[in-house]
Formats: structure tokens, sequence, C-alpha cells
């Protein structure tokens, strides 16, 4: 039985290695909206003829990882006998700047530009600073990505009245509303106590309706909201 076991061992590794029944012949990717089946593949760095099971599937997922900063994540697995499956995730966009040309910014902060096919609408514009100082210094993004956590955690359906946060390095982001541009003003502290306050505001008092007559939203003060209407 050990001899029989040893042979056939020999054997299926000698298919492996020699068989062209294991060589590479398709690729399969998967998980992918607005970055091309081609860009992937290409980065994957695969040449015809390579053998299936010489191929490490994590030294490929780390290659295309590296080449691609639109990726958030990738998994390689071999699928036998000729095919290597590439699953992918893609960065998603939660707001976006605009600095002469248009950028995405992910849920980790990551600025990118935007891509063709990448949808950005009912999202956020961050504005204030330009993409160059928030590279050199990233708070004050990730305080208003904080921001828009913090929106979606407390009513999902207010994430959506919000058309963009202003960004200021010596103050809290500012927030401005659709349809007529109302300025919300938060201040320093108990950002979930007010975001709760103005998604009660928006649902129980028929706000949303005089939207463009809204100038001014003051949340600064404790418990107390301050409307000021436009002249």
């Amino acid at each position: 039985m050990l001899v029989s076991g040893y042979g056939f061992y020999r054997l299926a590794n000698h298919l492996v290695q020699h068989s062209d029944m294991f060589v590479l012949r398709n690729i399969e990717v998967s998980g992918n909206r607005y970055i091309s089946e081609a860009e992937i593949v290409g980065a994957a760095k695969l040449q015809p003829g390579m053998r299936l099971m010489e191929l490490d599937p994590n030294r490929v997922a780390e290659r295309i990882l590296k080449r691609i900063k639109y990726l958030e994540g990738v998994s390689v697995s071999r699928s036998l006998p000729s095919t290597l499956v590439i699953a992918v995730q893609e960065r998603q966009p939660v707001a976006y700047l605009v600095d002469h040309r248009v950028y995405m910014v992910d849920r980790r902060g990551v600025i990118l530009l935007k891509k063709p096919d990448m949808d950005l609408q009912n999202l956020p514009l961050i504005s204030g600073l330009t993409v160059r100082k928030l590279l050199q210094d990233r708070q004050p993004l990730l305080e208003a990505l904080g921001l828009i956590q913090k929106i979606k955690e407390v009513d999902d359906g207010l994430f959506h009245v919000i058309s963009e946060i202003h960004l200021n390095i010596k103050q809290p982001p500012t927030i401005y509303l659709i349809r007529g541009g109302a300025r919300v003003t938060l201040g320093e502290n108990d950002h979930y106590q007010k975001l709760y306050l103005l998604s009660q505001l928006m649902r129980k008092s028929g706000i949303l309706s005089e939207l463009d007559r809204i100038k001014k939203i003051d949340l600064s003060f404790e418990n107390r909201i301050i409307l000021t209407r436009k002249s």
C-alpha cells in the first residue's frame, strides 16, 4: 500500500508539473464595476503557458493591489484544471472633491481621481481645502468622514439632504443642505445629539418643503435650534 501510494503521488505530481491539463488557460474576474477586467488581469502580470499550481495566489493578489489603488481588497484562488479566479473589492466613494478635477474619497480617506463609470450622485461635496493640503494633513478630511458616518448612524435619510461639508482648519466642519444651501452649524461637541435634533427637525416640522427659504440652522447651543430664514 505504501509503495502504491507513493507511486500515485509521483504520478499526480508529474501530471501537475508536466501535463498541459494544468496550464493556465482562463482567468475569471468578479466584483469589479468601474475597474476593467483587462486592467485587473494586466496588473496580475500572468504569462501564457504558466502552470496553475506554480502560481502563488497571495503574490498575485499583492501585485494587483499594489498596481491598482482603486481596489481595497483582492482574493485569488485556483480552480482546477486551468482557471485562476480573481475576486476584487473596489473602493467605494462616500464623498467627492473638486480641485481643478473631480476626486472620489472613500471611507478610509483615500483620495483618487474619479473614474468615468463612478457614480457620485447623492454624495456630499467636501470643500474648503485643496487636495494638496488634505494629502499633507488628513485630519480635517477624517473629521468630515467621521461626521458623515455619524449622520448615517443617526438617520440615513438625513444624509441624502446634505449637499456639502465645508472644512476649515481652525473650526469644526460646516454642513450645507440641498435646495437652497442652508448652512448648518453643529459646534464642537455632542454631534450625535445635535444630528438627532436636526433629523427630528427635518422629519416633523415640514422644513424639507421649505429648504429654499432657510438661510441657517444653528445647533451649536445645547438643546436649542436657532433657525434663520432668508429675508
